[in-house]
Formats: structure tokens, sequence, C-alpha cells
């Protein structure tokens, strides 16, 4: 990103000189972003050789010792493979059809309101004084028991109403994630979870989206509607804190990539600043404005986008989140607000080159921000973790070293090695034309040994041998991994996998190693759902969907075997289908079983079992 400053060396210091037109909120922002790429310099290193290593492609410095070598560049796409099946296992249990891989579930113990609790109690005093009136004798034991009674009566109908507010709450979830297109989000997400350390996600983010709606005789009309959105982001465009640990420690910067039009349409919004997107649009509207960090050019090729600095349509930005001093906001433009200038408040800011287009306090009531990362094994105390290329790289390199190998020798082995006395060959000779029945012209041997002019060699075949290593690394991976070969349908399975119900043993099995890694993307998800549910909670206005409920996730859960758990059900139905059974479960819980049985079979729950509230 261009910047307006300089440098000169003071006694062995480097001091930077600020442009003055550059506001102290920007500058801040710029130092904290030096820092953060400074120290994520290895992490983009990673992040190029994980996406290399899935896509097939070796190292440069490999590439360099095998052309040196001369032989072959064959790569085996063994970690692919993985990062394939352990992507679609991880759809399979988080984006399955008529199925979630969370819930909301109200508090077990919903808090009584006061003038609920005041209520109970004037109920039973007046109930008191119509028994007493009639001149019949009161009991304090008596009194007590009808307190507990109404009590108990007014949690549990708390209970129906929590009950009931989860449910609406849930569909209200799920039709807003619908909306943002959240599976196609989360698609991207496992995409960044299986390849890279670190995976993120971004939301909710409040926009301004045009939808097509339709109004009288279906006529249609495209709207603007403030939407909840959420997005992925990729682990390249992420700058943490050096220090940070989580998300929401230290400072977090976001790269943006602009254009012209995007960020006319920020002029007039709240928390923007009109007249600083109009200096950036006067200053960067005609030449764009990139910067080239390390490692960009074959990070676009790697995703596929050539030719990446021709035109002049892109407008770079970066999204701070931090603390900042209270001078600073104030200095900027931010005086309505009661800023403290000795305060540090926790701020969302966009800077595009020195220009600071919005800054505006965390909306967030706990300050969060809106990000939350996963990582397939993550590492305690570090911001990134490990990913599933990184665990078996030292399985592919042995894989690739075999196939090359192999290949090599293949080659080498095909035909026979030929040595040639050139001198003894008559001018013209062709002596890389051979064919059957060739007539080989020659002279005697001078030195009279008899020694033949052509001598054939035939090289050893090591096939068999470069196989066998090959295939015992190819099984060290499903260890290393914890995604076998039998998950995405391999037939090279012995034992108990030669049975069904061996298969499914070993299936159940498996699921166990992946669940570690599930539960860390299950904890990113649970996250950001909460911040959704507190966001419905303090600006939807529909009073029905409210209550004290928290996230449940269940993405582990579905790992097990599907087909297990609903024979399960299935067996737990039969098992209560009897009139001792039928009283204490009631209607409303056998109307849950057959709900949650419906679910499982990819049924239209509504139409089978009524809901609770109609």
């Amino acid at each position: 990103m261009a910047q307006k400053t300089t440098s000169k060396k003071v006694t062995e210091k480097e001091i930077e000189i600020v442009d003055p037109t550059e506001s102290g909120l920007s500058a801040h922002i710029n130092r904290c972003y030096s820092e953060a790429k400074t120290a994520k310099a290895f992490i983009i290193e990673r992040l190029l050789r994980c996406e290399r290593q899935r896509r097939g492609i070796y190292d440069p410095e490999k590439v360099s010792l095998i052309r040196d070598t001369g032989g072959s560049d064959i790569y085996m796409m063994l970690t692919d493979i993985k990062c394939r099946a352990a992507e679609s296992w991880i759809k399979d249990v988080m984006l399955s059809a008529g199925d979630k891989s969370w819930s909301l579930s109200p508090t077990k113990e919903p808090a009584l309101p006061n003038e609920l609790r005041e209520g109970v109690i004037e109920t039973v005093i007046s109930e008191a004084n119509a028994v007493a009136q009639q001149g019949m004798a009161i009991s304090p034991l008596a009194i007590d028991a009808r307190m507990e009674e109404i009590y108990h009566q007014v949690t549990q109908a708390l209970k129906d109403q929590a009950d009931n507010a989860a449910i609406r709450m849930e569909n209200r979830m799920l039709d807003k994630l619908q909306d943002a297109k959240w599976s196609d989000t989360m698609r991207e997400v496992i995409y960044d979870f299986v390849t890279f350390p670190t995976c993120f996600i971004k939301g909710p983010i409040v926009r301004k989206k045009r939808t097509l709606k339709w109004g009288k005789n279906w006529k249609p009309e495209v709207v603007e509607e403030i939407q909840e959105d959420f997005e992925r982001v990729s682990p390249y465009d992420m700058f943490p804190s050096p220090n940070a640990v989580t998300c929401q420690d230290g400072y977090l910067i976001q790269r943006h990539k602009l254009t012209r039009a995007s960020l006319q349409d920020l002029r007039g919004l709240p928390g923007y600043r009109t007249d600083e997107i109009d200096a950036a649009l006067e200053q960067y509207g005609q030449s764009g404005l990139r910067e080239i960090i390390q490692a960009d050019s074959e990070r676009n090729l790697l995703e596929g986008r050539n030719n990446t600095m021709v035109g002049t349509e892109i407008i770079e930005a970066i999204e701070f989140w931090g603390p900042v001093s209270g001078q600073m906001l104030i200095d900027w433009g931010m005086q309505d607000q009661g800023i403290d200038p000795y305060r540090e408040y926790q701020v969302d800011a966009w800077r595009v080159g020195t220009h600071v287009i919005k800054a505006v306090l965390n909306p967030d009531p706990l300050g969060r921000r809106p990000y939350s990362k996963a990582s397939w094994e993550s590492i305690p105390g570090a911001f990134w973790g490990l990913a599933l290329p990184e665990m078996m790289r030292d399985v592919q390199t042995m894989c690739n070293a075999s196939a090359r190998a192999l290949a090599n020798n293949m080659g080498i082995a095909s035909g026979p090695q030929v040595e040639v006395s050139v001198d003894r060959l008559p001018d013209g000779e062709d002596l890389t034309s051979m064919y059957p029945w060739k007539i080989w012209q020659t002279t005697s041997d001078r030195t009279g040994g008899g020694q033949p002019a052509v001598r054939f060699y035939q090289p050893n075949m090591n096939a068999e041998t470069l196989m066998n290593v090959y295939q015992y690394f190819q099984k060290v991976a499903d260890e290393v991994t914890g995604v076998p070969n039998y998950v995405y349908g391999s037939t090279q399975v012995s034992g108990a996998g030669r049975t069904a119900a061996g298969l499914s043993m070993l299936m159940e099995n498996a699921a166990k190693g992946i669940k570690q890694a599930i539960l860390s993307l299950d904890h990113a998800t649970s996250e950001m759902l909460g911040r959704f549910y507190d966001h419905l909670m303090i600006y939807d206005e529909d009073k029905t969907i409210k209550g004290d409920m928290q996230i449940v996730a269940s993405g582990v859960v579905g790992t097990l075997m599907k087909e297990g758990i609903q024979q399960r059900r299935n067996e737990f139905l039969a098992a209560t289908l009897n009139p001792i059974d039928s009283q204490i479960i009631g209607a409303s819980g056998r109307a849950y079983l057959l709900r949650e049985t419906a679910k499982g079979l990819n049924m239209d729950v509504d139409k089978i079992v009524p809901s609770p509230w109609s």
C-alpha cells in the first residue's frame, strides 16, 4: 500500500518521518500493519507450501534439485486425496440436507422475573385473605405448599415458553443463514480448514443488499435491504497481532480489495467520512492502489489468477480491529460520542492509503470482533495451528521420492544400455538409431583380443521394491492423518473391513480420529452463531423469539455412524410404545421423538408432526 513516509539513519537508529497530512489514527494503523506483516512472513511461506502440496506442485528449491539431476518430476496427489476425503466427510457431518450441526437450547432453570415473583406472593396472600374472611384457620405449612405449587406452575410455564422461543429463534436464524448462503460460505471455510494451518469465518456482518421481491401480479421489484451476512476470509488476508493467540487478542487486521464503485457506495453510510472517501478516490481512483506483499504473485498463480497487476480497478484497503487512544479518535473527527482522550477504545477502522475512511466503536456489547478461527490441530498458545498437509508432509515426500525413483528406474530399465567402441565404426554410422535386424559395421579389434565393438547391458528393474516402499508410506498416511483409505471408497481393505459389520466398526473408530479436528470447527461456528444470536436479541423486533438460550454444537455427534443412530432411535421408539412409558413421556415427548426421527430420514417434519406452537 502506498505510504507517504521517508526514513533516515540517526545514530544507527531508523526513525520514521510521518507525512504531516496523515492523521495519528492512520499512522497507528500503519504501524500495526507493518508489525503484523513482519510477524507473518514465516506463516505466509507455510500457507504457500500447504497449497502447493495440495495442488501437486513442488517447492521451488525442490524443483531446482530435480532439474539438476534430470529425473522425473512426477508428483503423487496423496495430500489432495486425503484433503478431499476429509472435506467430504466434514461436509457430510455439518452440511447434511435436512440437518444442521448446531441447535439452540434454553437454560435449564429460567430466571423468574421480579414482577412474576411478586405476583406469586400476591396471589397466595389474596387466597389466604379469602380463606380468612370465611372464618377458616390458615396453616403456615399450607401457605408454603400453595406458594411452592404456584411457583412450580409459573416456572413450568416459563420453561414451555422458553422452549417455544428457542424453536422460533432457531428457525429465524436458519432463515437468515439461508438468505446469506451460509452453506456456500461453510464449504469455502471447510476447504481452508483441511488445507491451511488456520481458517477464518467472519460474521455477522450487516450489509445493504439488493434483493428481488415479487409485487402485485408477481411483478419483480428490486429493493435494497439491510441483511446479516457471513463470509470466509482467506488466511492470506488475515494479519493478527504478533503476540495474539485468539482473534480477540491484541489487534486484528484484514486485507480487502475494493473497486472504485464499491468505495463510492460507502459515501454517506454511518461511520464513514465522505471527505476521506472523496480524497481516496481522487488520489487512487485513476491509478488504483496495490500493495505487493510477500508471495502475492505466487498466491495469485496458485489461485488461478494471472496478470493480476494489469488494470487499475482495484483499490486495496485494510480493516483494523483493536484498541486506539481516545485522543486519536478525537483528532480524526469523532467528537460527539463522549470520547475520553486518555482512554483506550476498541474500534473498527478502515484505511485506504493514508486515509482513514471509517472509524466506529466496536458495536458488540462484549467488545468481540466478528471473527472466529479453527485449525485441523490446534497448538496451545499459538494463533496458527497445524494443517493436514503439514502433518503428512514427510509421508508425501517419501511417496514422491518413491514414485520418482520408480519412474526413473522404469525409464532406464525399459531398454538395454549400449557400449560402443566408436573408433571401430565406419564414418557416418548413426549411434542413436536402433531397430530390429540392424547390421553393425565394425572393424576388427586392433588389440587382437576379439572383443565386440558393440555391447548391450540390461539394467535391473526394481519396480516391485519401490512399489512396496510407496505402499508402506501410503498406509502410514492413514495413521498420520486419521483419514483411512476406506473412508473414500478404497477397496484395499483387509481383515474386518471385508464385512459390512466390520467396515462399520472401522468407520466408527476412524470417526474418533477426526472428532478432535471437527471440535475446533464446531467451536468456531458456535462462536459465530453466538454472536449472531446476540445480534438478533438486540436488534430484532420480534419479542416471541427472545429468551435466555445457548448454542449447542453437535457436529462431533454427527461423525458417528448416522445409520446406527437412526437404528437406535427406531429401537427406542418401539421400546417406549407402551401405556406406562406413554404416560411418562406424554404427547409432547412422543412428538419430539417423532420429529427427531423424521429429521434423520430427511423428511418434511412439519407435515408429519405438528409444531409445538401450532
